[in-house]
């Protein structure tokens, strides 16, 4: 989506071609970014073309937007209003994330002039917002001074105490963003399917490595950002370049970020007095697609974090990270680390939890998800792995959720067309070929027979 928007109020004097007098970007909302530029030139302009960038600690990537103009000179105005959250062509730019950007600037002959590169940082424009920054966090928030507060220092507290816990250093800024409702923050995140948005409220989630999202601060919200801003760390110590981490060990080591965890132990116990534990080998790589399985999940993947620390220490569990990080699929990781299979581990936590043991068909374990680069459109997939659907991409990131109580492209057929036909006339050759093959040879084996 696009607009432009030309003044033409006096005819130039300057002897240079084009001169930049403003450069500007906003947030309108979660949803748009509007870039502006006023020139003051002496010829008929052609084009302009926007380049920006979304800055990441570890893979930048970003695009181009141009725009026709009118064959004017003079001082003029020009805007182009990105969308950020655009569903049809699977982009997305989190509120929060750090732009650079720059304008290419065409004359009617195809000279091309371009603009400094600034930088800004996209924040939800309905509110006047706040920022508070201790050591390598900084936070975002507007309204009553409190949230800021609470969360620096919820957010410092979490990425110290995972930091330590996991032997590893986040060495970029880490930036948490906060709404002060749910609804409020509902247009800044990535669907996830519209029966599954009804059904599950959405806390929190990392939507970059080094960017995290509040929507709800009515609740223990303090606890949303520990959980959050646990993934920031997670990342770095598990995440390799082949691999991602389990699911569960992820979420688990987030959870014990938490200061509460009373909703999940809740849901636990349940899943414990029915014998309804997932197998962390096979059902622990992703997290549950049903909305009613979250909580669950959750504590169980807390409950089995706890039972390594405790039985095995801290430093055996930090060395489970980095042999997971190295490229290690699970059940090798847990052998190098802890001597035992994933499975023999799962049933030692099944006894603990007062369960008896599974003795379990030979299987092969679920490969981990492959780590993949972001290509442009911006897309950082919300994460989680609560549910999978064919628009979510989950290379990354991750969410806290809770069940609620109580809500351009166009598809094409494959059709027979010209540029079918050589591939099948190819087939068809060969199978000729190869039946005149065979006819030679039976006739030869008849020859030698008479």
């Amino acid at each position: 989506m696009t607009l432009a928007i030309g003044f033409h109020t006096s005819e130039s004097s300057a002897q240079t071609a084009t001169k930049v007098l403003t450069m500007e970007a906003r947030g309108i909302d979660p949803t748009v970014i509007e870039f502006s530029i006023s020139l003051d030139s002496n010829e008929p302009l052609k084009s302009l073309t926007l380049t920006y960038t979304i800055q990441s600690p570890e893979t930048s990537v970003g695009g181009t937007q141009k725009l026709n103009i009118e064959s004017i000179d003079g001082t003029q105005e020009h805007k182009i209003l990105l969308e950020t959250n655009k569903i049809s062509t699977s982009r997305y730019i989190p509120v929060g994330s750090t732009i650079t950007y720059k304008w290419d600037i065409e004359n009617q002959d195809g000279k091309i002039e371009t603009s400094q590169v600034k930088e800004f940082t996209y924040l939800d424009g309905r509110f006047k917002w706040k920022s508070k920054a201790i050591e390598n966090v900084v936070v975002y928030y507007y309204g009553d001074d409190e949230r800021g507060n609470a969360g620096i220092g919820a957010a410092v507290q979490a990425l110290e105490n995972i930091s330590t816990l996991l032997e590893t250093t986040v060495t970029y800024p880490v930036k948490v963003i906060i709404w002060d409702t749910e609804q409020n923050g509902e247009a800044a995140q990535r669907s996830r399917g519209a029966s599954f948005d009804a059904a599950v409220m959405t806390l929190g989630t990392r939507v970059a490595v080094d960017l995290v999202h509040v929507y709800e601060t009515r609740g223990a919200y303090a606890d949303t950002i520990r959980h959050e801003v646990a993934h920031v760390v997670t990342h770095v110590a598990g995440d390799g370049t082949i691999a991602r981490l389990p699911s569960w060990i992820d979420e688990g080591t987030a959870v014990y970020a938490q200061e509460s965890t009373t909703g999940r132990q809740i849901a636990l116990n349940s899943a414990i007095r029915n014998d309804d534990l997932f197998r962390p080998k096979t059902e622990g790589i992703s997290s549950p697609s049903k909305p009613e399985e979250v909580d669950s999940f959750y504590g169980q993947s807390h409950s089995m974090v706890v039972f390594l620390i405790e039985e095995w220490g801290t430093q055996s569990f930090a060395q489970l990270f980095r042999e997971i990080k190295g490229g290690l699929r699970q059940d090798d990781a847990f052998q190098i680390t802890y001597g035992i299979s994933i499975d023999e581990f799962y049933n030692l936590y099944r006894e603990k939890m007062g369960l008896v043991a599974i003795e379990f068909a030979a299987a092969s374990e679920i490969a981990l998800p492959v780590a993949t680069a972001t290509q442009p459109p911006y897309t950082i997939p919300t994460g989680g792995k609560i549910i999978t659907s064919s628009t979510t991409d989950q290379s990354s990131s991750s969410t806290s959720e809770t069940p609620k109580r109580g809500g351009d492209d166009s598809g094409t057929e494959a059709t027979s067309s010209p540029s079918n036909m050589p591939l099948a006339a190819l087939v068809g050759g060969i199978s000729l070929l190869f039946a005149l093959i065979l006819s030679i040879g039976a006739f030869t084996l008849v020859r030698r027979k008479e």
